[in-house]
Order: C-alpha cells, then sequence, then structure tokens
C-alpha cells in the first residue's frame, strides 16, 4: 500500500485551528449544543464524540491506528473539572494515558456532568472526507455521484490514500435504516486490503443482519463450492467527516472484468432478475413465463449498438429455455438438452447455496444472470444478497423457499435429470455447507471490540426489524450470533435438496392460443378445474372438464377465454371419489396472449377441376366442424354435410368432390363448429365447367402390375374396372371391383400374372351397376416377369426360410419339399403364409426331414396340381442334427434357474428351443410333494430363448425347487432343473408420512402375485371407530401402494394397518405407524 507523507508541523497546526473552527459553528453530532467533544490524532483527523441515546454517555470512537494512551480529548463548553487526566480549561483539552474502555467524568459550569468513554477500533479504519457534500445531502438520493473525495485506509502499518467518488447503494437496506450502504470508486483500478484491483468498490451495511456475519459466512462457502466468481470481502471501521458509521464490509461489486466476472464478447453482458426495482433501470424487459423482470446491470461494450445487441441475445436464449420449460413433454428434457440452453451446474449450484441458509429474496430479486455473447447459453450468478437469510426473516430450519414459490424452479426440480444433478452437486459439497455453523466464531474473532463499538454507535439491538416480516433483532451481540449458529446447526439435520411433486402443472400448445392444466391424482375418477385470471378477480372465471392422459389428468383451455396475462389462479376439484370438493389450489403463469383469428372460409377450385377446396382458418378452438355445400340450382336438393378436418396449424379443411353435385354455376358453403346450429362463417363459389371421370392405368415399378386409378367419379358408390388382353378376344376378361380412396378416386391393382399376356391391354370403368360405362383406357404391356422362388439357410442352421415373389393373384400356396437323399422319403408339403406385399412365405424346420445336401422345394398355387415355380438349396453336414427323425434335445444345462437380486424371485431361462411355439415351466418346491405346483407359462425372447420370472411369494416354503420345461404342449417334456432357496423373503408393509403428516401413503412389497389388495386402517385410540378400507392400487414394479388421507381419522398415536389379498378374509401382512 501507499505510505503516508508527513508535513510541517505548522500545516498541521493550521488545519486543526481551521478544524475547530468548523467544529465549533457546527451542528452537533448529537447531543446538547453547548457541549460537544472530539479527537484530532496525529494526521490531524478528527473523530467526532457521539452521545448515545440509550445511557447518554459521550463515546469517541478512535480508529484502529490512534491509542487512547496519545489521545488528546477536546470539548466545547466551560468544563471545570475532570474525574481523570490533566485538564486545560482554558485550551478546552483534556490529556491522559487513557486506555480503551476507559471513562471521565468531566463537571460543567453550573454543576451538570458529561461521561466521556473511550473506544478503539480492532478493523482496518477507512474514513472518507466529502468535498463540498455531506452525508445528508448523499443520503437524499442513492444515484447521484459525488466526485472528489479524500479516503485514507489504514491496517497496521499499511496506508492507502486516494480520492475517489461516492455514491449510495441499495434497495430496501438504503429506504429502511439509518445505517446506509454506499459504493465508492476511484480514478483507476486500485486493490484495496489486498483484493484484486478494480476501480468500483462496495461498502455494504449489514444493516439488517444482526451479526453482520451472514453475508460472509455464504461467501466463503461459495468460494469452497466452486462457483466460478464469488465477490470478495473484508471487514473495516468506516468514519466519513470524522463521524464513526459502524461495521462495514468493503468488497468488490458484482461486475464485468478481468478481476470479476470475465466476459469476452462485447455484448458479453450480466442481467439481474428485479422483481422490485429493475423498472427504475435504464435497459428492462418483462419475461412472462417466469413472471419477472429483468434489468440489465453490466456490458463489455457499453454503446447503444452492443446494448441492443446484448438485450436482444439474452432474450433470446430466455425465451427458448423458457419456451422449453412451458412446451409439452418439458419433464423428460435430458441434461444434456437443459445445458444446450443453461448452464445446469450454475443454477444447481445457486439453488443449493440460497436454499440452503433460505435466502428468500433469492429468486424474486438480486437473482443474476450473464450470457458472453449470441453463442453462449445462460448462467446464474454471481450470488448476493444475503442479510435476510438463515432465520433473519422467521425462516424455520424445515421450511423450503424455491420450490414452492419461485416458478422457475417449480418446474426446474420437476424434471427427473436437473434434481438428479441438485442430488449429485449436493452430495459433493454437504460438507461445506453444513460446516457453516463452525465458522460464525471464527468470523466473530475477526470483527473483535469492534461488534461493540457498532451497536454503541447504532442502537438496534433489541428493537424491531424495519424490514417487513423481519426478525426482531437479538437483545445482545452475543446472542445475534448464537442465533446464527443454532440455525445452521437445526438446518444441517433438517436440510436435504427437496422435490416437490408438481401435481398441478402447466403448458401451452406452439401457437400458445390453448393452455393444458395437468395434475396428478391416480385414484380420483373425475376432475374439474376451476380457472381465472388475477386481475379484476372472478370474471372470467371458466371451469374446464379434465380428461385422462398418459397417467394424468388433462384439461384444455382456450385463452380466448380469458383475454389477459400475468397470473392465473386453478383450482382443482373431485366430483367423485374421496375427498369431495376442493382437491388442490395453485397459480400458474400466462405470458403474452396471441390475439385469435377470426373465422375465415375460402373456396378454391383444385387444379383439375373436379374439387372445391374448402380451408376455414381462425377456429382452432372448435372441437367439430362441417361444411354443409349446395349448388344454387334447384334449391338445396344436392345438400351435402362434409365433416372437415383439423390441420396441424389450427385449420380446418376438406375436399368437395364436384361430381358428387354434378351442377355448375353458383355453390353456397356455410362452416358449422362444435354443433350444426353454430354458424361460424361462409363463402361462395362458382363452378363453369365440371370434368367428366378420368381412367389412368401404369405399370408398377417391378412390372407385375397395372395400377389403375378413376378419378372424377367420387359421386358414385361402386365401381368395377374389367380388365383384358388384346390377344385371342377376352377369353381372359377379369372383372376387379375398385375401393374407394380417401380423395374420392377409385384404385385397384391388376396381378398381370392372373392375364399372363403381353401386348395391349383395355381397361374400362363401370359405375353403381354393370352396364354404366364412365370411362375407360389402355395400356401395353412389354414383358411379364415370371414369379421368382429363394430359399435360404436360418442363421442358426435350423431352417430354410422359403419365399415366392411374383404371385400375389394366388390365393393358397404349398412347398412341397424333399431332400436329394433316399428319393422322396422325406417329403413334405408345408403350406405357406401370405404377406402384405403379396409374396408367399414359409419357414421350414429342417428337423422334419432327413439327410444333407441338395434339398429341392416347388411351389404350387390354388391346387396341389398347378406348379408355379421351383428352386433348390444346399444344406452343409453341420446344420443337419446327429438323429435327423428327432428334433434337437436341449441337453440339461440348457435350463437354468437364478435367484433375484432381492431374493422375492427364480428367474428361469431355456435355451436352445427357438424351434418351439409355447413352453410353460411347471414349479414346485420339495415339501410335501407337489402341493404348491404352479404352471408358468414363458416368453419367447428375440435371442430365441424363453424365459419366466417365478415369484416365491407363489410358494409356500424355502429350501429345494423343482422346474420343469414343457413345449408345445403340456405333455411334452423338453427340460428340468432345480434351485436351492434359503429364504423366501416375506411381504413387507412401509409407511411413510408427508406434507405435514397430513397424509400417510402405505406400501406392500414382495405380494406381486395378489390380484386385488386391501389396506384396512385405524387408530388406536376408541377402538376401530375410524376404520377404513382403502383398495391399493398396483405399481408398475409390482408393489401395491395407497395414501391414506388421515383427516379421515382424526386421531393422534398409534395406527394399525392391515394387508388383506385377493379377498377381504385373507391376512398377508400387518404393521403400525405412529402419527404425531
Amino acid at each position: 500500500m501507499k505510505a503516508i507523507q508527513k508535513s510541517g508541523a505548522w500545516l498541521w497546526a493550521l488545519l486543526a485551528a481551521l478544524l475547530l473552527t468548523v467544529l465549533l459553528t457546527a451542528t452537533a453530532f448529537a447531543g446538547d449544543n453547548d457541549f460537544r467533544c472530539w479527537t484530532v490524532d496525529a494526521r490531524q483527523w478528527t473523530n467526532q464524540g457521539y452521545q448515545s441515546e440509550k445511557d447518554g454517555v459521550w463515546y469517541l470512537f478512535l480508529p484502529q491506528d490512534e491509542s487512547p494512551a496519545d489521545t488528546v480529548l477536546s470539548f466545547s463548553g466551560r468544563v471545570t473539572a475532570a474525574s481523570a487526566g490533566a485538564l486545560d480549561r482554558e485550551g478546552g483539552t483534556l490529556t491522559g494515558a487513557f486506555a480503551d474502555r476507559d471513562r471521565v467524568t468531566l463537571t460543567l459550569e453550573g454543576g451538570r456532568t458529561e461521561t466521556v468513554c473511550l473506544r478503539q477500533s480492532s478493523l482496518p479504519s477507512l474514513r472518507l472526507t466529502l468535498n463540498g457534500t455531506t452525508l445528508d445531502q448523499i443520503h437524499q438520493d442513492k444515484n447521484v455521484k459525488y466526485p472528489g473525495n479524500d479516503l485514507v485506509l489504514t491496517d497496521g502499518d499499511d496506508v492507502l490514500t486516494g480520492t475517489v467518488e461516492i455514491k449510495g447503494r441499495g434497495n430496501s437496506t438504503w429506504r429502511e435504516y439509518a445505517k446506509k450502504p454506499y459504493q465508492i470508486k476511484f480514478s483507476k483500478k486500485t486493490s484495496v486490503l489486498g483484493m484484486p484491483a478494480a476501480k468500483k468498490w462496495i461498502l455494504l451495511a449489514n444493516a439488517s443482519d444482526d451479526s453482520m456475519i451472514r453475508t460472509r459466512l455464504v461467501y466463503d462457502a461459495a468460494e469452497q463450492m466452486g462457483f466460478p466468481y464469488v465477490t470478495e470481502y473484508k471487514y473495516v471501521d468506516l468514519w466519513v467527516d470524522g463521524e464513526y458509521l459502524g461495521v462495514y464490509l468493503i468488497g468488490e461489486k458484482a461486475e464485468i472484468g478481468k478481476n470479476r466476472l470475465n466476459l469476452q464478447d462485447p455484448a458479453g453482458a450480466m442481467f439481474e432478475l428485479d422483481n422490485g426495482f429493475a423498472t427504475d433501470e435504464d435497459h428492462y424487459f418483462f419475461e412472462g413465463r417466469l413472471n419477472s423482470y429483468f434489468a440489465l446491470k453490466e456490458i463489455v461494450e457499453e454503446d447503444d449498438a452492443h446494448i441492443a445487441q446484448a438485450m436482444s441475445n439474452f432474450q433470446t436464449a430466455m425465451t427458448h429455455f423458457t419456451t422449453a420449460l412451458t412446451s409439452e413433454g418439458w419433464e423428460n428434457l435430458s441434461l444434456a438438452q437443459l445445458n444446450a440452453m443453461i448452464d445446469v451446474d450454475s443454477l444447481a449450484r445457486y439453488y443449493l447455496m440460497n436454499e440452503y441458509v433460505l435466502n428468500g429474496e433469492s429468486f424474486f430479486t438480486s437473482f443474476f444472470w450473464y450470457q458472453d455473447g449470441a453463442s453462449d447459453v445462460l448462467h446464474v450468478g454471481p450470488l448476493w444478497d444475503f442479510d435476510t437469510c438463515m432465520g433473519n426473516k422467521n425462516e424455520k430450519v424445515t421450511d423450503y423457499n424455491a420450490s414452492s414459490t419461485s416458478v422457475l424452479m417449480k418446474k426446474m426440480l420437476n424434471i427427473p435429470a436437473f434434481y438428479q444433478r441438485v442430488q449429485e452437486l449436493y452430495a459433493q459439497y454437504k460438507p461445506v455447507l453444513t460446516g457453516m455453523a463452525g465458522q460464525v466464531d471464527g468470523l466473530r474473532d475477526e470483527i473483535g471490540v469492534s461488534a461493540d463499538l457498532n451497536y454503541l454507535r447504532w442502537s438496534t439491538l433489541g428493537a424491531a426489524n424495519p424490514k417487513p416480516g423481519g426478525t426482531p433483532f437479538a437483545p445482545t451481540y452475543d446472542e445475534a450470533l448464537s442465533r446464527v449458529r443454532t440455525w445452521l446447526t437445526g438446518r444441517a439435520g433438517a436440510f436435504t435438496p427437496t422435490v416437490r411433486p408438481q401435481q398441478l402443472g402447466y403448458y401451452f400448445n406452439a401457437s400458445r392460443t390453448v393452455m393444458y392444466l395437468t395434475y396428478s391424482a391416480p385414484s380420483q375418477t373425475s376432475l374439474r378445474f376451476a380457472v381465472w385470471g388475477q386481475q379484476d378477480g372472478q370474471n372470467d372465471l371458466h371451469w374446464y372438464q379434465a380428461k385422462q392422459q398418459n397417467g394424468r389428468w388433462v384439461a384444455e383451455v382456450p385463452l380466448i377465454s380469458h383475454q389477459e396475462t400475468g397470473t392465473y389462479m386453478v383450482h382443482v376439484y373431485n366430483q367423485n371419489g374421496l375427498p369431495q370438493g376442493l382437491l388442490d389450489h395453485g397459480t400458474v403463469v400466462v405470458d403474452n396472449l396471441v390475439q385469435p383469428e377470426k373465422p375465415a372460409l375460402k373456396a378454391a377450385l383444385s387444379a383439375d377441376g373436379r374439387y372445391l377446396n374448402l380451408t376455414l382458418t381462425g377456429g382452432s378452438d372448435l372441437t367439430q366442424v362441417w361444411f354443409p355445400t349446395w349448388s344454387e340450382k334447384n334449391g338445396q336438393d344436392d345438400l351435402q354435410w362434409y365433416e372437415a378436418k383439423k390441420q396441424a396449424d389450427g385449420s380446418w379443411t376438406y375436399s368437395v368432390a364436384l361430381s358428387r353435385h354434378n351442377t355448375t354455376g353458383t355453390y353456397f358453403i356455410h362452416a358449422y363448429g362444435n354443433n350444426k346450429k353454430n354458424l361460424v362463417a361462409h363463402t361462395t363459389a362458382y363452378v363453369e365447367n365440371i370434368p367428366g371421370p378420368e381412367m389412368k392405368a401404369a405399370l408398377s415399378a417391378d412390372g407385375r402390375y397395372l395400377n389403375l386409378t378413376l378419378t372424377g367419379g367420387s359421386g358414385l358408390t361402386q365401381v368395377w374396372f374389367p380388365t383384358w388382353s388384346e390377344k385371342n378376344g377376352q377369353d381372359d376378361l377379369q372383372w376387379y371391383e375398385a375401393e374407394k380412396q380417401a380423395d374420392g378416386s377409385w384404385t385397384y391393382s391388376v396381378a398381370l400374372s392372373r392375364h399372363n399376356t403381353t401386348g395391349t391391354y383395355f381397361i374400362h370403368a363401370y359405375g353403381n351397376n354393370k352396364k354404366n360405362l364412365v370411362a375407360h383406357t389402355t395400356a401395353y404391356v412389354e414383358k411379364i416377369p415370371g414369379p421368382e422362388m429363394k430359399a435360404a439357410l436360418s442363421a442358426d442352421g435350423r431352417y430354410l426360410d422359403v419365399t415366392l415373389t411374383g404371385r400375389s393373384d394366388l390365393t393358397q400356396v404349398w412347398f412341397p419339399t424333399w431332400s436329394q437323399v433316399n428319393g422322396q422319403d422325406d417329403l413334405r408339403w408345408h403350406e405357406a403364409s401370405r404377406q402384405a406385399d403379396g409374396s408367399w412365405t414359409c419357414r421350414i424346420a429342417l428337423s422334419d426331414h432327413s439327410g444333407t445336401g441338395v434339398y429341392f422345394i416347388h411351389a404350387y398355387g390354388n391346387t396341389k396340381k398347378n406348379l408355379v415355380a421351383h428352386t433348390t438349396v444346399t444344406v452343409p453336414q453341420a446344420s443337419q442334427p446327429s438323429q435327423p427323425e428327432q428334433p434337437p434335445q436341449p441337453v440339461r444345462s440348457g435350463m437354468q434357474a437364478v435367484l433375484s437380486a432381492d431374493g422375492r424371485y427364480l428367474d428361469v431361462t431355456l435355451a436352445g428351443r427357438s424351434d418351439l411355439t409355447k413352453v410353460w415351466f411347471p414349479t414346485w418346491s420339495s415339501v410335501n410333494g407337489q402341493d404348491d405346483l404352479r404352471w408358468y407359462e414363458a416368453t419367447k425372447q428375440p435371442d430365441g430363448s424363453w424365459t419366466c420370472r417365478v415369484p416365491l411369494a407363489n410358494h409356500k416354503s424355502a429350501g429345494g425347487f423343482f422346474l420343469h420345461a414343457y413345449g408345445n404342449n403340456k405333455k411334452n417334456l423338453v427340460a428340468h432343473t432345480t434351485a436351492s432357496v434359503s429364504q423366501v423373503v416375506s411381504p413387507q408393509v412401509w409407511t411413510r408420512l408427508h406434507d405435514g403428516g397430513r397424509y400417510m401413503t402405505v406400501t406392500l412389497t414382495g405380494r406381486s402375485d395378489l390380484t386385488k389388495v386391501w389396506f384396512p386402517t385405524w387408530g388406536a385410540a376408541n377402538g376401530q371407530d375410524d376404520l377404513q378400507w382403502y383398495q391399493a392400487v398396483r405399481q408398475s414394479n409390482g408393489d401395491w401402494s395407497y395414501t391414506v388421507n388421515l383427516s379421515q381419522h382424526r386421531d393422534k398415536g398409534t395406527y394399525f394397518i392391515h394387508v388383506y389379498g385377493n379377498t377381504r378374509q385373507n391376512l398377508v401382512a400387518h404393521t403400525t405407524a405412529y402419527v404425531s
């Protein structure tokens, strides 16, 4: 630090005389106008006395570097006697070898006495001399900056001098407390008390924190938790114009800089979520999805262009992030998806710190974010403002803040990927958080006796806290520290990163015209949502019926029905079941309203003139739409009602086939919505000409089919396509009945194998009857590919997979198959199966045949005399079993039974028998014969094995178990094995109290074999007068569970819970629980 320089004695004497003149003419610091006291130290700095309102004593607060033994006490008023020291009546001074805490009684003329007490600071001393202003003037407006003020900071032998600008800062502390916070700014970057050099420094008053250590506790812990940037603070005692103002924390301003938040992009910026004061800033915006304001606080390059770019970058990124949180499927966002939008660890760490100390303002104000240019994701930090936490606003150690009050965190904590990351970070940093209580005494030692000086200057101990909802200040400083220590100790035992399951959720459609409310209540049978905007009471109250979708209740809320942004109130009502009436309530946030488009109907003639294409826009809120259409001629004799189809963009469309009306001229088209009485739009269209039906024939890509299409015949009810080749007249004539398509056309694919002739083909179209020719065409077929047959050996070498293509016209196909060995002694006729593409397939087991080498496969169609194709295939020696007449026999090792990890099941597997079509595993224990025999049907796996999970609860004993495997039928034993079970795990009943003891969840494990379960429950008090039977719900893992509403019972104390299975006479388990 820069050492202070000494001047001549004459200069100091002159300064002292001037200061004395000022003091004699100035308004008293406190107390009577005819008596004041002060000291002037060796550096000619004046320290004014302060008269306490509590005890009337005058306190002289001496800096760390001013010894009471060298102090010369000056005073105004005629002092005639002093209880200690050497009194100079004429000069108005008192000298003596005084010590810290010494008290001197001064007697004035007339006999009145004043007591003066000397107190010396134990902290670095920061002294400011204002330039042409006063503290009172600074306190008028915190935003006015006052330059040219002298600063001296002494820390032992180190002395820092300089000139600084000073201004007020803060929000609630500035408004509500006499001890104010300030900001000072050097003309160049300056290191203070060893902290990294910077221009701007903050003086935190800690006025609302009677312990003065909460902020330091948090920042010291944050350093250990790996926060990328943590503001550093150190304690000082502050004097301004000789007036002692108490203990302050001097530290770094949360700003962008090389030694602070080191952003590189010119549009890199820091923002503050501040719902109290953001609108006082020059640049801010409202993020509706979070119902919060963001203000620009710092930027790398502070010019209009980069400010505009930073605002755009941050808003775009925030909108992308919050849209994802309010869109369908938000709960399933992965960690990678989240990290592509926001630095997940920065938010998770911020949540853990603020939630652990219960900083009630953390997600409402002083919530800082930053982004280093457009390509960067969002980041959370740095930490700020921790004077109101750790019980300082009546927070209980068991409370949770963010998960119940923050719109953002209610969403994030219900995303499993984020919540898991929070749990991982908490496990890593738990020693730091739970160790905060152990840091209290160290900070008390650091502040030292200056804490006493602070509370002699500010008589707030034992007083009410001016902050609304603030905890009253402790009666003593030691009690203030004890409260913090006790709170942190209790928090260490009570805290866990909790997630409150968000039963009430919401998201929006892509156009944000519809809000979907969701509610998780699987035991309910009917729910309704009452919804209204917070503005203007319930003037927009609407009720919405919920429907079950994917295991939860969902209701569709058209925002056109409310026309309001901001907070919406949502009440959830149960219509059936228990409890009756209001089930739950909460709030959701609607950020913006897209003004609905007024319904408009348009009619456009299709390019071929055969259709009227109708489109209704502005009706996305409708659930059903019809287009009644008719021509002007002959009134409404051709009226047709067409039901429209809703498109992805919310419009409704339909293509009207004009052949169904068959009239030219003007057409009238109306649009009705939701019901056939609600006309929402109408239009007209003019049709000059209606083209007749048109027929086309196209050869398929493989050359095996003629694809026939008739358009313009949508008014027909039945269509046939008689088809024949030019050769030999109509000897191959076939009538094919066409199929009507959704667009009104008629189609059919003619298999050329049914005609088996090349050259010209004639195709006619008859409509409604076989005498009404409506269209015709021709087609030329140069070549008809023959049928193709293939046979391939399966991967396991046990089968031949045979396929016939090119004969989709056949109605039945067989594949007679035999091996070359011994003629046709192993001939088998295998019936093929028709596939969706017209091919025919069959899997032939080689175990049905004998010999290896060449196999012959023929294909017969429709009859067993009509050979249509043939092929051969070679089977190598290794593929054929050693006993050709028998299927492969699995060895005993092919079947195994393994005890599951939880000891509740035998996992049974049969391998090597993929040829079987069905498998059973009969199972019984060795005790008492087969009295517990159960047959379990196995499931075939992709690798050809068969598996089944056997619940041991279905069997009554431990010890040996016998397991057989039967294939295809229950007489064909194919394998067997045994298993040993040392102990059959009994079913267990678990209870868990939650929601403040209002509910108890009961869970039965180990009895997945049951088909129905009840939990009769009653309190021990008054017998079974409150007995209730609750039917449990089976979970996906085989457990049974039910949540008991304890308000149905009323009693506290011991509860009895029994478990009955399948019937109400079959007791399977029981337990007890204690409700306090």
